[in-house]
């Protein structure tokens, strides 16, 4: 089986250069490649933060400015790039050599002295590491995880114990009143909203426990994952609305999206995903870019899973922020804003129904959630 094609970008402010340099990677027969040429340092920067390749090449000299000054923006504007940066020096100053890894550059060439096999050599070796690289923080994130559920645990384990009872004798209160005035509606009205949030804190509680218990319970059941999505989306369509948020479904009719879940819980993941997709959104519309957002869900199906992928086009995720992502009570939002269990439970959660998440984002382009579920069997 043939290799995927590889993506390059070349930044370099001379049109020879770049013939050279795609005569070059068109002599590496055992594999492909396509090439995006940015002729100036603007039009690599906007390349850089708002299209995906597999591999920049940086040219140090861009007329006025240098690659290093662009290293030095990407360094400053937390630009998190997924693909190394190689810096072609054309003099070899050792030097300059030593700023740009510093900076960020995964390693560095003599322009005049690159061969074809130099060229292919070090396109793998720096792929590969940073593959590698990403793979040493994933591990280290799920150990993070793994910490912080166990104090979730612990945390709703005291809270079980202290909230329960005054919970149980506020909700008793309610009912009594309740029942004292049979023929005030305003007041029974009021008695059973407090009685729903009573019983919302209570669900939250017992939800902690089983969650850092890793149980999984007895309600698993046969759900149609499009109905799921449908009743979602009729409870944030409106803020989709006011945000100029084009909803893309392509699970479409497919009844046959059967997946083994638990119905709220299932529902809860949907929402948590919703309501950070429309937050990232106003965070990029409030940085200027104000048009063409979008969330797209997609599924597809792998033996006995079900791929779900959810996107949007919103402000997108640090590297940092993404390690302590699925962190109990970390959250990018302000006050009032959440209390950052939604993906720590969502994340639980799933790995009770011997489902996964992952993230994937990009800054200043959008994130990408990918949830599997197993199917239900008929």
């Amino acid at each position: 089986m043939s290799e995927p094609e590889i993506k390059v970008l070349l930044i370099d402010d001379d049109r020879d250069d770049y013939l050279t340099f795609e005569s070059l990677l068109s002599e590496i027969n055992a594999r492909k490649f396509s090439i995006t040429w940015a002729s100036s340092y603007d039009r690599g920067l906007e390349l850089l933060q708002y299209s995906i390749f597999d591999i920049c090449f940086l040219n140090h000299e861009l007329g006025i400015k240098s690659g290093l000054d662009l290293l030095s923006e990407i360094t400053t504007r937390k630009l998190e790039l997924p693909y190394p940066i190689v810096l072609l020096n054309g003099y070899g100053e050792f030097d300059v050599d030593l700023e740009a890894i510093r900076l960020g550059a995964a390693d560095c060439l003599v322009r005049d002295q690159v061969t074809p096999y130099c060229l292919d050599r070090v396109i793998r070796y720096t792929m590969f590491r940073l593959k590698q690289k990403n793979e040493l923080k994933d591990r280290d994130a799920q150990l993070l995880i793994q910490e912080r559920l166990a104090s979730v645990g612990l945390l709703a384990s005291s809270l079980a114990h202290e909230i329960g009872t005054p919970l149980g004798v506020i909700r008793g209160r309610a009912e009594y009143v309740s029942l004292r005035h049979p023929d005030d509606q305003q007041i029974k009205k009021d008695m059973n909203i407090l009685i729903g949030q009573v019983d919302r804190i209570s669900k939250l509680i017992r939800s902690l426990l089983n969650v850092a218990k890793g149980e999984v319970g007895d309600s698993l059941q046969q759900l149609n994952l499009s109905q799921v999505v449908d009743e979602v989306y009729s409870l944030v369509s409106q803020a989709l609305q006011r945000n100029g948020i084009s909803f893309i479904n392509e699970l479409g009719n497919k009844l046959d999206i059967s997946v083994l879940a638990d119905s709220e819980p299932l529902q809860q993941i949907f929402i948590s995903l919703f309501s950070n997709s429309i937050h990232a959104i106003e965070a990029a519309i409030e940085s200027g870019r104000s048009s063409n957002h979008f969330i797209r869900i997609r599924s597809e199906e792998v033996d006995e899973i079900w791929n779900i992928s959810f996107e949007d086009s919103g402000c997108g995720i640090s590297s940092d922020h993404l390690r302590n992502l699925f962190r109990p009570f970390f959250t990018t939002k302000g006050i009032g804003g959440g209390m950052g269990l939604g993906l720590a439970l969502s994340y639980r959660v799933l790995e009770t129904w011997k489902g996964t998440m992952q993230v994937e984002s990009s800054v200043g382009v959008g994130t990408q959630v990918k949830i599997s579920i197993p199917k239900a069997r008929r």
